[in-house]
């Protein structure tokens, strides 16, 4: 028999809160849980937005938030760094109104005194104090959205008035100051014989100083009765390319970096991030006789683009070799490649190039420091005598060049990506043709009369596969994607896939990748952008050897090789020829043409409108007069004269009787006073001339002579009268 279950032990006393005690503290803990929460994903998104903001943003705004922390501290606020009108006020006029300018390793400061020795003090502009006003507001907003900050916004009624007293004082300020009052203006930059300048400083300091070079002279050949140190040929390559390296490179780089800038308006954190992905090479139609290609640049991200907004930058060959964009990012790139001893690009993985820069640094795959970029500028610009506040921004000395050179606001907005409406960022292709042939040195406004004489002259085949020769075979890498034996070799290949995939699963995801790579559109695009770079390079070493023979670049096999001798001598001869064709005479005499015809149009038209007017006046008259004449508003009275009585000869002819009749027939008498002329006499009998018309019938019906034989009464419009 089974023993009979336990009864349940009683319940245990619970020593704690009552049930609705306990729901209210675990809802307090939940909501407490739920703020601290909330609170943690604001903070994230603020510390999120604060990092994908431009750097130069928080770069200018973080030492002057730091200026403001310590003046809090220093007075001793009890809400902290709490950002409000009042304070932010008594900020400004306690640290930034009347405070001096201070220097920097990028801006020295001037000092400056009167003719009797006294010091100037020169404080800080009102562009300085906008400045420190947006960065503390900038501040306040962040507090605000972190709840912290509950006072309403600092731009209030009173800092405006200390703004706007301020900006109506910065006049007297520049003036007592002794500012340069060039500077911003026209004057402040450089034209473009300085810009050719600044090239040529590139080109004639590129090399070492005492280092000479020959036409011919190749790398490892010493100069005839110097003494060669017995080293193998390897190692004083290796060391005559380490010491050319810190000393061409540069300059190559800066004359690249200068004319990419000031062509494609760049920002200079769009021209340090550029990378060799980013580049590829648009045929333009219709430009003239000399094939016309561009090169351009793909944007996604920048100072005003965080949103990967897709924009373009483009150039085309100059007509001047030495202000022209894509030549000297080809000589750059020889350089690199060919003279420095440089790995050109593997494009059989994304991987493995596509974070190449243009600009690199210490290595390729690290972008230029912005520090390294000023400091060549400045020193270019010192060496030809630019004075520019403007040293790696320089936006808007391009802008100016493109202004006077004829582009329209429009062709300058879209070519520096100023616009922002659907048309130009969904639809437009974001090449302004206008603007990018007037930075060529052609006329914008002309299409057609893009034509260069050292590009009449094309490099034969085998020179340019001489050069770069990894483009051709990288192309024909691309292409084979597409050839029918690749349609044969698949099951080939899947076979070998699934080998790899059982006994090397890294290998066989490396061989899927490479695979899709041979579709990639930018290695493509790049690679056929070299092979015009290297055409342009073959084109204009002609003109740059002529100009500068002891530059270390020339110093390549290629520029000895006999094809490239007989070539550079075509391009010579070609040069001599310096009518331009046809073609672009007659485009260029169009627009002079149109504008003469347009004259002449708008001349007619002016003397027809005046000729019209004046005719419908009369026009108007004259209908005005036949209308009272038809409606009998005009009394009309007709007087009959007797023919003279003249003998005439022979028997009378019919229109003769008729015309006597007629006469003869009676007539009312004329008025009082009034006496008519004779008739004239009837011609005679037997003459060629037709029969006479009737007297009456060759009266001339004036209305406007009173005088005449069909005279003309006084309009009567009660009751007119006709009388024969």
């Amino acid at each position: 028999m089974e023993p009979s279950p336990a009864p349940p032990a009683p319940p245990k006393a619970v020593n704690g809160p009552s049930p609705p005690a306990a729901t209210a503290a675990s809802a307090a803990e939940r909501y407490a849980a739920l703020e601290a929460e909330l609170f943690a994903h604001g903070a994230s998104a603020l510390a999120q937005a604060r990092d994908t903001r431009p750097k130069n943003t928080n770069k200018a705004y973080d030492p002057k938030q730091e200026e403001w922390r310590e003046f809090c501290a220093n007075k001793g606020f009890e809400d902290g760094e709490l950002v409000y009108e009042n304070k932010l006020i008594w900020f400004l006029r306690d640290k930034v109104l009347n405070r001096e300018i201070r220097g920097s390793r990028y801006k020295k400061k001037a000092s400056r005194t009167t003719v009797d020795g006294e010091k100037i003090r020169q404080t800080l502009g009102i562009g300085a104090i906008n400045s420190y006003v947006a960065a503390i507001v900038d501040l306040w907003s962040f507090q605000k959205s972190k709840g912290i900050n509950t006072k309403p916004h600092p731009r209030g009624e009173a800092l405006h008035g200390i703004l706007r007293s301020r900006r109506r004082d910065e006049h007297l300020r520049r003036r007592l100051e002794f500012a340069d009052r060039a500077a911003g203006t026209l004057q402040d930059g450089y034209n473009e014989a300085k810009m050719i300048e600044a090239i040529r400083f590139c080109w004639e300091q590129g090399r070492e100083p005492g280092q000479r070079h020959r036409q011919g002279q190749g790398q490892g050949q010493p100069w005839p009765g110097e003494v060669e140190v017995e080293v193998e040929v390897e190692e004083k390559k290796k060391k005559q390319q380490q010491r050319l390296r810190p000393s061409t490179e540069p300059y190559l780089r800066t004359a690249a970096d200068f004319l990419l800038a000031h062509n494609m308006l760049l920002r200079s954190e769009s021209r340090l991030a550029a990378e060799l992905p980013d580049f590829f090479a648009l045929e333009l139609p219709e430009e003239g006789p000399t094939p016309c290609f561009a090169m351009v640049m793909i944007m996604d991200n920048g100072k005003t683009n965080k949103v990967g907004r897709l924009e373009y930058g483009a150039v085309m060959r100059h007509r001047n070799p030495l202000l022209c964009t894509m030549a000297a990012t080809a000589f750059y790139l020889f350089y690199r490649w060919n003279i420095a001893g440089e790995q050109p690009p593997c494009f059989r993985r994304r991987e493995l190039w596509y974070n190449l820069h243009l600009f690199k640094g210490e290595k390729a795959a690290k972008q230029m420091a912005y520090d390294t970029q000023l400091d060549w500028v400045n020193k270019m610009f010192d060496a030809v005598g630019i004075k520019s506040k403007k040293k790696t921004h320089l936006r808007a000395q391009g802008v100016r060049h493109a202004e006077l050179k004829g582009s329209s606001e429009g062709q300058i907005r879209r070519a520096g990506r100023w616009n922002r409406d659907a048309l130009t960022t969904s639809y437009l292709t974001h090449l302004p043709r206008k603007f990018v042939r007037g930075m060529a040195g052609f006329s914008p406004s002309v299409q057609g009369n893009f034509y260069l004489p050292r590009a009449k002259v094309l490099p034969p085949r085998s020179l340019e596969q001489a050069l770069w020769p990894f483009v051709d075979e990288w192309l024909a890498w691309f292409d084979s994607q597409e050839e029918e034996e690749e349609e044969e070799a698949e099951e080939a290949e899947a076979e070998e896939a699934e080998e790899l995939a059982d006994e090397f699963p890294a290998t066989a995801e490396a061989y899927e990748a490479d695979k899709a790579d041979r579709q990639d559109l930018a290695g493509q695009g790049f690679l056929r952008l070299l092979q015009q770079l290297r055409i342009i390079l073959l084109q204009d070493s002609v003109i740059m050897r002529r100009e500068f023979p002891d530059h270390p670049i020339w110093t390549d096999p290629i520029f000895i090789r006999g094809d490239y001798l007989a070539f550079a001598k075509d391009v010579e001869l070609s040069l001599m020829e310096v009518e331009e064709p046809e073609e672009v005479r007659v485009r260029k005499a169009l627009p002079a043409l149109a504008e003469r015809l347009s004259m002449l149009h708008q001349g007619l038209t002016r003397d027809i409108n005046q000729w019209g007017a004046e005719t419908r006046q009369k026009l108007d008259g004259i209908q005005l007069n036949l209308a009272d004449l038809l409606q009998g508003r005009i009394s009309i009275t007709l007087h009959a004269a007797p023919l003279p009585t003249a003998a005439v000869s022979g028997p009378p002819t019919p229109a003769s009787s008729a015309a006597a009749s007629f006469h003869s027939a009676p007539a009312s008498q004329p008025p009082t006073g009034a006496s008519s002329p004779p008739l004239p006499p009837l011609p005679p009998t037997g003459a060629s001339s037709p029969p006479p018309l009737p007297p009456v019938h060759r009266r001339r019906l004036n209305t406007n002579n009173t005088n005449s034989r069909l005279n003309t009464c006084s309009p009567a419009r009660s009751q007119p009268s006709h009388s024969c």
